[in-house]
């Protein structure tokens, strides 16, 4: 393969060491696939290889980034979008020490290491130390400005994003919907771009691209995210012999939407306090949007206050409540 031939020409430039060489681009890429035959490649012509997956080193199993992404969601969209960043998944201080131990051909071990079959970091492994050859590093991202300073070359596959898709569809709907998978996809595509475009702007003289087949080609195209998908809270029905409160958040529980510091009114929260102990659902309305009513929510909880449902996105102006008994302009 063309990739293997660039490789061996470039190892000949390293000595006293084992070659680092980072591989990445997007789930579905077959980064794996090109390392294995690289690999072989490299056999053949007499240079052993020994290959570290990024993975190994996740920061949390499947069901714990689950929990954190609801966590972080909960705290507000800012949050949200900082915890969806891959750049926060992998524990790149551990990488970096793992890649600088094997650099200098010591052996290392992994406990608890994620493996991508069950989703649960539970694995032992033992990477063996290698004097002289080749350190494949597979990840989607590799890692800032350390871990790729510290890489002798970096490939990257330019495999086109809808043939990523289809991979990762064919591989994973057995345990994922298509839709979950979508939303990831988005997600996903969202923090690699960050780190594409940080290769380009910093590190273009050690990148290698090529395609699943180890032919060189040409940089992959960046589409843009311009939306990323965010978790839908699903409500359960809930029966409440006191019955149900509906409470407007503006004016009535904090001070008027233009102030700038929540200030919640402690009479109503009182109020509130003591209905929701009798065993009543609350409910907030109001017309901020709902990143924006997380905040409030989170200042509630800390007054020990557990609202039920918010319902945001209203128009500005009267509210009319209308039950089987009668109706109100609230």
């Amino acid at each position: 393969m063309e990739i293997t031939k660039s490789i061996i020409s470039r190892y000949e430039n390293v000595f006293g060491r084992p070659m680092l060489i980072g591989v990445c681009g997007r789930a579905g890429a077959g980064k794996t696939t090109i390392t294995k035959k690289i690999a072989d490649q490299l056999k053949e012509n007499g240079i052993s290889s020994i290959p570290y997956s990024g993975d190994w080193r996740f920061k949390l199993d499947s069901l714990g980034r689950r929990l954190h992404f609801q966590q972080k969601w909960e705290q507000g969209l800012t949050q949200y979008l900082l915890a969806v960043n891959q750049f926060t998944w992998w524990d790149f201080d551990k990488i970096y020490q793992d890649l600088s131990e094997l650099s200098n051909g010591n052996s290392i071990v992994i406990e608890d290491a994620y493996d991508r079959e069950t989703g649960k970091k539970k694995f032992r492994i033992k990477i063996p130390e290698i004097k002289k050859g080749v350190v494949f590093y597979e990840s989607n991202i590799l890692g800032g400005m350390e871990i790729l300073e510290k890489l002798d070359l970096i490939i990257l596959l330019n495999t086109p994003d809808h043939v990523c898709f289809e991979r990762i569809i064919k591989k994973d709907s057995n345990r994922r919907s298509v839709t979950e998978l979508a939303a990831r996809n988005i997600v996903t595509t969202y923090s690699e771009n960050l780190f594409y475009q940080m290769l380009l702007n910093n590190f273009h003289h050690k990148i290698m691209v090529c395609d699943s087949n180890g032919n060189l080609g040409s940089f992959p195209k960046i589409s843009e995210v311009t939306q990323i998908p965010v978790p839908i809270t699903r409500q359960t029905t809930k029966m409440h012999e006191k019955g149900t409160v509906v409470c407007e958040l503006d004016s009535v529980l904090i001070e008027e939407e233009g102030v700038e510091e929540i200030e919640i009114k402690k009479e109503v929260a009182k109020k509130l306090k003591e209905l929701k102990e009798q065993g009543h659902h609350l409910i907030l309305t109001t017309s901020r949007p709902h990143h924006k009513a997380f905040e409030i929510t989170n200042k509630l909880r800390f007054h020990g206050i557990e609202v039920d449902r918010v319902i945001c996105d209203l128009p500005l102006g009267k509210r009319s409540l209308i039950t089987n008994k009668k109706w109100k302009i609230i």
